[in-house]
């Protein structure tokens, strides 16, 4: 017997076992604290090694939405990513892999897109992928919470079988990259698990996965099946992952939810936009000082945050792009790299000094100011104090007092908004392409600097236009006209880790859009 056979006759018995005794994740019975229901479920011994179980297994929650488009759960969107296909993906390096798009190109101005649209693709159902539900599926997610944000500049999209067309009110040459979103057929985005083109479907009674037969290489397809269990909670899906239920996790190692998993785990880190940075009350006492803003520049300890604080699981960035992008520019970036006597002397040189010998530095304001700086940060994770602390003990080295205030996400947010504050750190999910519109512009809600520097607007979209021979220039002198007015201190990006048990999954390739990019490749040791 063929091992396909072998797995498939596997997966059969496995099925009729759930059928005639057991729950999965969308069982009313299963209330997900109790192991042995679960053990059951999976079909799983837990008393066995990982790399001997014989199914596959993903976590998923009921209690939240399976429709890709709006999916918050992250275990959820894993297995979302099984169902659905995206229309393109992005590599660590943020650069296009062709999926569903298989060619694009642009008028001059880069306001105007076409798409060609990959043949041999179908839905679960049997009907081809086509234009239509393209356009829709991008109708969706312009219009949902989870992808909202990055369309900013979308105006109207048209199509036909083969091609599909995308108009933009700003251009942008990387508007493609924007497109990692997961497609749906047309008419059933209100359907609680709309119709994917995915390797997988769920099956009839939706409580596990079957390989789709409409999905091109299907027979070369690793496994039969995927069966969905029910945790809910942090400490009972470790056990799970532990001991061999559930087969792979995602984890943020930066988050309030990070996990602790077994050291014997096999870790794959993979690139994010999940951006972290400092910016300025630039009408505070000291915050409206272009020098002393200029000066902090160089005040943050960016590798501490990686290493150190992060465990490695960031990357140190002293611009707002992640550092392995092909137009990041490496030698400015080292320019303004930590240095506390460099801080020192742009603060001299703007007039920041110690006037009356006390140790302590002062501003002139008719006579010399006393500066106490008022830092908040949300208490929410240890490395986001961690790098405010540091600050505040380099800061007081050079006689600089901070007085750092960790504050829940609710009074940090109040703060932020009644301006009661001289710095703050921030975290947000940048775009694919990296535009910081939303942390600059004036008019943006996010821009809680009350800057009105209106100039940004036009770097941003300048770099955002540029071509591929002039788009590191321009982001480098936008980046210079950041640093100048040293309204924006870039810390780093985070990365977040794809789990799995060592020695059982071969060839993944995880990406921030996708962590389970390629999983018709995989090669999964069930036996």
């Amino acid at each position: 017997m063929t091992m396909r056979k072998k797995k498939r006759l596997c997966a059969l018995l496995l099925c009729m076992a759930m059928l005639f005794g057991c729950t999965g994740c969308d069982s009313s019975t299963s209330s997900g604290n109790n192991p042995n229901d679960l053990v059951s479920t999976a079909g799983k011994d837990v008393t066995r090694a990982a790399a001997a179980d014989n199914v596959f297994s993903l976590n998923c929650n009921n209690d939240y939405s399976f429709n890709p488009l709006i999916a918050t759960n992250h275990s959820n969107q894993l297995v979302c990513s099984l169902v659905y296909e995206n229309m393109v993906e992005l590599d660590n390096n943020f650069e296009v892999i062709p999926n569903l798009l298989t060619s694009w190109s642009c008028n001059e101005e880069a306001t105007y897109w076409t798409f060609e649209i990959a043949e041999g693709h179908y839905f679960s159902d049997g009907t081809p992928v086509t234009g239509r539900d393209l356009r829709y599926s991008l109708d969706a997610a312009i219009n949902s919470d989870r992808f909202r944000g990055r369309f900013a500049s979308y105006q109207g999209s048209g199509y036909d079988d083969t091609r599909f067309y995308v108009s933009l009110g700003i251009g942008d040459t990387q508007f493609v990259k924007l497109l990692n979103i997961p497609i749906v057929k047309y008419g059933t985005y209100g359907d609680p698990k709309p119709i994917g083109s995915g390797p997988y479907m769920y099956s009839e009674d939706e409580t596990y996965l079957v390989a789709s037969p409409y999905y091109p290489d299907y027979e070369n397809l690793p496994i039969d099946t995927v069966f969905l269990v029910k945790y809910t909670d942090a400490a009972s899906r470790i056990t799970a992952f532990d001991d061999g239920i559930i087969d792979v996790v995602t984890n943020d190692p930066s988050s309030y939810t990070n996990l602790g998993y077994a050291s014997t785990s096999e870790i794959h880190n993979y690139a994010t936009t999940n951006y972290h940075y400092v910016m300025f009350n630039e009408e505070s006492n000291i915050g409206r000082f272009n020098g002393f803003r200029q000066a902090m520049n160089y005040a943050f300890d960016r590798a501490y945050f990686a290493e150190e604080l992060m465990h490695g699981n960031a990357a140190a960035s002293a611009v707002p792009m992640y550092p392995t992008c092909a137009d990041y520019p490496q030698q400015y970036a080292d320019s303004l790299a930590y240095n506390l006597e460099t801080c020192r002397l742009v603060l001299e040189n703007s007039g920041i000094k110690d006037y009356d010998n006390d140790g302590k530095l002062e501003y002139m304001s008719g006579s010399a100011q006393k500066i106490e700086l008022k830092f908040i940060v949300c208490s929410d994770s240890s490395a986001k104090t961690g790098v405010v602390r540091k600050f505040a003990s380099d800061m007081e080295s050079l006689g600089l007092t901070v007085n750092v205030q960790e504050l829940t996400w609710e009074n940090y947010l109040q703060a932020l908004e009644d301006g009661d504050f001289d710095m703050y750190y921030g975290e947000v999910k940048l775009r694919n392409n990296f535009d910081v519109t939303e942390l600059l512009d004036p008019d943006s809600d996010l821009n809680y600097s009350r800057g009105k520097d209106s100039s940004f607007v036009g770097y941003i979209n300048d770099y955002l236009a540029a071509g591929d021979t002039s788009r590191s220039a321009m982001f480098q002198q936008m980046c210079q006209y950041i640093a100048g007015t040293g309204s924006l201190i870039s810390i780093g990006f985070e990365t977040h880790q794809f789990i799995s048990h060592r020695g059982v999954i071969k060839g993944v390739n995880p990406n921030a859009g996708n962590p389970l990019y390629d999983f018709p490749n995989w090669e999964i040791m069930l036996d």
